[in-house]
């Protein structure tokens, strides 16, 4: 949609742990429906469930997802939606809610913002790998973990930018992570916090056993990789490797990962004058 022409047509799901009777979801949806708008509704999102999958009937013409729930919840509807055309509003029905745009009781007021143009538009984009030489596109939208398999020693890594390398690592692992990412696992590990249009990556080490070690920031056109080198304690299986929370695969020594920013990418709507900033102090 360009600006200028208001949004009419949107889709709403939400997470059923937070809305298990559609109580939520049904109260946005007539309220959309009373302003002229059609209104999609969604199976909820169950943790744990393909998202994807619940939006493979949305009709083309959607133009805004609005997603009610936590971050996790925002994320993962957000990475199913990386191929499609619509824009994806998120309302905090969680914790935390950083990353969405509205708690639920301003939600009126929100989408009335969006339906008359009033909103601010931003591109998030998952992070790709390749791993034994085959791509692995839109993996993870917050980070990318390396971390040692086991809970008593540390593991080796070697991390290499753009195929130079620029540090080694005896830590618990390492993460690199999107600005999105930057207030996740990445800020409990003592990365930075990044405002979500920034153009880098970050590699934040956790734990590392060194005076050392800093957190990097890279241009988000590089390519990083994590490289596992023999320890003193090597064990088959040396490194799990994790997406978001999710184990997708283990590193033996002498195996690699490269991992850049990906091709696609969603537009993320904000509205209202809660800057990112106010949204740090408040939440975090």
């Amino acid at each position: 949609m360009r600006k200028g022409q208001y949004m009419k047509h949107f889709c709403i799901i939400a997470n059923k742990e937070k809305d298990p009777d559609g109580q939520y979801c049904g109260a946005l949806a007539e309220f959309l429906k009373g302003q002229g708008c059609t209104v999609w509704q969604c199976e909820p999102m169950i943790p744990g469930e393909d998202a994807e999958a619940r939006f493979a009937d949305m009709p083309e013409e959607t133009e805004c997802t609005i997603v009610l729930g936590g971050d996790g919840t925002f994320l993962h509807a957000s990475k199913a939606l990386l191929s499609r055309k619509t824009a994806v509003l998120g309302i905090n029905l969680g914790n935390l809610g950083f990353l969405t745009s509205a708690e639920y009781r301003g939600a009126e007021a929100a989408l009335l913002r969006v339906i008359r143009d009033d909103y601010r538009e931003r591109r998030m984009s998952p992070l790709d790998l390749i791993w034994d030489g085959q791509r692995m596109e839109s993996v993870a939208m917050n980070e990318i973990v390396v971390a040692r398999n086991g809970f008593t020693r540390l593991i080796h890594l070697q991390v290499l930018v753009n195929d130079e390398i620029v540090s080694d690592y005896l830590s618990d692992g390492v993460i690199i992570s999107t600005p999105t990412g930057s207030t996740g696992y990445s800020l409990s590990a003592g990365g930075p916090i990044v405002q979500p249009h920034a153009a880098i990556l970050l590699i934040t080490p956790i734990c590392p056993h060194t005076m050392q070690a800093r957190p990097l920031a890279v241009a988000d056109s590089d390519t990083i990789t994590v490289r596992v080198l023999r320890g003193s304690r090597s064990i088959p299986g040396e490194a799990i490797v994790s997406a978001d929370g999710d184990e997708i695969g283990m590193l033996d020594v002498g195996q690699e990962i490269t991992i850049f920013r990906g091709d696609a990418s969603v537009r993320v709507l904000g509205v209202g004058d809660v800057t990112f900033w106010d949204r740090v102090k408040s939440k975090l």
